[in-house]
């Protein structure tokens, strides 16, 4: 078994900065869409200047999530599971219906001018995808033969939950003071979804 110190540098600096550039991409894309959305309503744009907006941020999400589940299988240098591509499916498929949904939720609003049930049932389905792909993980921690994946998975989450709380508490402190723009609370999950990554990275280290 080898130490933290037999592990080259150069490979954890790049893991480091693909996740930093991760976590800015993402962060920035979603803060740009909310103010860009908020924009477009505000000056009667029109549907497909909204639609434009949208389908190039689920391009991005989409775009990423896969560029990210990329990088680490490289860094973890493990070959990935039937559970795991399965996993995989789900989640890039969920993440699919996610864009899909935003798009069509948004255009229902702006043709329709739902009311009352409609509504609400009109603003909730966005979000019924992203609940998607947290059923996925947890199908995948119970389809997952392999314990030690297990743990790590959960591990990371476990990770990931707190890099989200963290950011959470301290953009929220800017955000009182007036140093920080606004960000929807919709943007925690892809964020926590980011921090994954590492979260992962970390776990895996104390078993190199």
């Amino acid at each position: 078994m080898t130490t933290d110190d037999d592990i080259p540098a150069s490979p954890a600096k790049a893991v480091a900065l693909m996740v930093v550039l991760g976590v800015i991409t993402l962060s920035a894309a979603t803060v740009a869409f909310s103010f860009t959305i908020r924009y477009l309503n505000a000056t009667h744009a029109g549907t497909i200047a909204e639609t434009a907006a949208t389908i190039l941020y689920g391009a991005v999400i989409v775009g990423l999530a896969a560029w990210l589940a990329k990088v680490a299988q490289k860094v973890t240098k493990t070959a990935p599971s039937a559970a795991w591509r399965r996993y995989r499916r789900r989640q890039m498929t969920a993440m699919g219906l996610y864009v899909l949904a935003l798009i069509g939720a948004m255009e229902v609003y702006r043709s329709l001018h739902p009311t009352g049930p409609l509504a609400y049932g009109t603003a909730i389905l966005p979000a019924l995808p992203i609940l998607g792909v947290i059923v996925a993980i947890g199908l995948y921690l119970r389809e997952e033969t392999d314990e030690f994946e297990r743990g790590i998975t959960a591990e990371a989450a476990l990770w990931a939950s707190g890099g989200l709380l963290v950011l959470a508490t301290v953009w929220g402190f800017l955000e009182m003071f007036g140093l920080a723009p606004h960000v929807e609370s919709w943007a925690a999950f892809p964020i926590w979804a980011i921090f994954l990554l590492p979260g992962n990275v970390i776990a895996r280290r104390r078993y190199r």
